[in-house]
């Protein structure tokens, strides 16, 4: 994936060094040389350069990016001016990073896709999201085992749990079952969707388009399930 992280403090070069090790294709910018400099070598692209200044994000080609992630927190003005750019630039994907409750309101106002707040979402969590787009969320709950939720691919629908013999094949469990019921009004049309959480699921539970499956895996078995189709 090609991703641009702008802003280098201590949750952006966080996120941009996971994100190199996992290999995918990382420009930095940062408006601090010294900050830049970390990244020389680690990746072809360390730019120097104030990123409210479009004719910056222009020349990269923010547009052609699979994701932007502003990680600009301490200032929120160059956070927000940075933001509107992109999207009048037409990037893609935009993640930003906000300081504070009142800053994330605005980035929301203003159609950020994802806002993320520090201390609630690590920059190895958010890293782990960017590569592994088709896992909605991950909870590590120790060293070796996490807890991953997966839109339910498309061999598994019409199939039972049971069939699928996740546990024998990759010692993986569904664990939870997110599933939208439509709520029908007194004529019987459709008015409404509401989520019903089955949990555990009964082994004959069959799976169903836009299920999201919770599933208790190995850490190793990660990057396999997000392979998953």
């Amino acid at each position: 994936m090609q991703i641009t992280v702008i802003g280098l403090g201590r949750f952006g070069s966080a996120l941009a060094e996971t994100l190199i090790e996992r290999g995918h294709e990382v420009i930095v910018i940062d408006k601090d040389e010294r900050l830049v400099q970390k990244f020389v070598g680690k990746t072809d692209t360390a730019i120097v350069a104030d990123a409210t200044d479009d004719t910056v994000l222009r020349s990269i080609g923010v547009q052609d990016m699979d994701v932007v992630v502003v990680a600009i927190g301490d200032d929120v003005e160059a956070s927000v001016l940075v933001c509107i750019s992109l999207m009048e630039l037409g990037a893609k994907n935009i993640i930003a990073k906000a300081e504070d409750e009142r800053h994330a309101r605005i980035l929301g106002r203003i159609g950020v896709d994802r806002i993320i707040q520090p201390e609630k979402e690590s920059a190895l969590h958010l890293a782990d999201l960017i590569s592994y787009p088709t896992i909605s969320d991950r909870f590590n709950i120790s060293e070796e085992h996490a807890i991953v939720e997966i839109k339910a691919p498309k061999s598994f629908i019409g199939r039972r749990i049971r069939d699928l013999e996740l546990r024998r094949k990759y010692n993986v469990l569904i664990v939870g079952i997110r599933r939208k019921e439509p709520v029908f009004d007194d004529e019987g049309n459709i008015v409404d969707l509401k989520e019903k959480f089955i949990a555990p699921p009964d082994p004959d539970e069959e799976i169903t388009d836009g299920d999201v499956l919770v599933l208790l895996t190995p850490t190793e078995m990660v990057e396999e399930i997000a392979r998953w189709e």
